[in-house]
């Protein structure tokens, strides 16, 4: 029989010994909140900051009466539609790198991929925007974004829970509404979004990790078989997650390049961008989080908000990582990228190993 897990039973950071044990059961890549409130409320939510919901990143993702994809088929979901998580559950197929199946409002189950945990938690609007900007995070399973303020903008792009982006400064709109003016730092334009649902990430978020510890001492190793991410310090497992690397549909594809390279260029948010190709599907990404470039060509460590799929190839070569180790990633490595700064380079980074 399949086997249930509150959400108290997990932690986004697992020990040596834990990550071993769950690695072999498909459950790095969950992330389950301390306590789980049951309540879709807004208003309520701000008061318990640690809801969680279930975003569905795909349309007409399937919800099973049991955790398995021959079970029968309840319903199909909608793009975007939010359901709260009651519980976790480890699926009988071992065949599979990813186990976790969600069960969704106590109605049914999905896989777990497909599924992005998510909270709503509206913050208080803060004016008080540096001279060069500062980043800032999406706070709400999803938030329009416009090419301005007042009642004649027209919709840009739809932003995601765990999203960054550079915030350039406050506005007030005739009604009186505060919002943020966004960079995007791909086509330098910008984007307008309300100030309550993103949050300026303090820095105290942004300080180095293990900075007295020797650059040359630092690395990462990438296993493409167990897809897979072990940091070290001299011998020394600082830390480990699963991962999503790239998927290598036909030759020539989108597979990660193994070799020695070094995180030698970083940005707290990208907008990530490609067209189709006869390789694969194009994809369009604003606010990637924590980028950590290792190669030349735009090959990167990077959090990943479209899927929840991690131990699956799933990427166009870059190494997707949840938010949470993302940030992990990009605070440890080197260079250090300054607060006011949303771009840095230096080529004496760290290590990276793609095996």
């Amino acid at each position: 029989m399949s086997k249930y897990f509150s959400p108290d039973d997990f932690q986004a950071d697992l020990s040596r010994r834990d990550f071993l044990k769950v690695c072999g059961l498909g459950l790095a890549g969950l992330m389950v909140p301390i306590r789980l409130q049951r309540t879709l409320n807004i208003k309520d939510s701000l008061q318990k900051k640690d809801v969680l919901l279930g975003r569905v990143t795909l349309n007409a993702v399937k919800l099973y009466d049991k955790p398995s994809l021959t079970a029968e088929v309840i319903q199909e979901m909608e793009l975007d539609s939010l359901w709260r998580i009651t519980r976790a559950t480890i699926s009988e197929d071992e065949g599979v790198a990813n186990r976790v199946w969600y069960e969704l409002d106590e109605k049914g189950f999905a896989y777990s991929g497909w599924i992005q945990p998510v909270r709503q938690i509206i913050n208080d609007g803060k004016t008080n925007i540096p001279a060069l900007g500062c980043l800032g995070e999406i706070t709400m399973p999803f938030v329009d974004a416009y090419t301005g303020i007042e009642e004649d903008r027209t919709f840009a792009y739809r932003f995601y829970y765990g999203a960054t982006f550079w915030i350039l400064k406050w506005l007030r709109d005739k009604a009186g509404s505060l919002w943020y003016q966004l960079l995007d730092d791909r086509y330098y334009s910008v984007y307008y979004v309300p100030a309550y649902y993103i949050r300026l990430v303090p820095s105290s978020e942004l300080t180095p990790i293990s900075p007295k510890v020797d650059s040359e001492d630092k690395k990462i190793i990438i296993d493409l078989d167990t897809q897979t991410l072990t940091a070290y310090e001299s011998e020394k497992l600082v830390y480990m997650s699963r991962v999503s690397s790239g998927v290598r549909l036909k030759e020539g594809g989108f597979a990660t390049p193994k070799g020695h390279y070094r995180t030698y260029r970083k940005r707290p948010c990208r907008h990530m961008a490609t067209p189709p190709s006869e390789f694969g599907s194009g994809f369009d990404l604003p606010g990637v989080p924590w980028v950590s470039y290792f190669t030349s060509d735009g090959i990167a460590l990077h959090g990943a908000y479209w899927h929840n799929d991690f131990g699956v190839p799933h990427s166009h070569g870059c190494v997707n990582l949840t938010p949470r180790a993302a940030k992990w990633i990009y605070r440890w490595t080197t260079p250090t990228v300054p607060n006011d700064r949303y771009f840095y380079a230096d080529e004496n980074g760290t290590r990276v190993i793609i095996q």
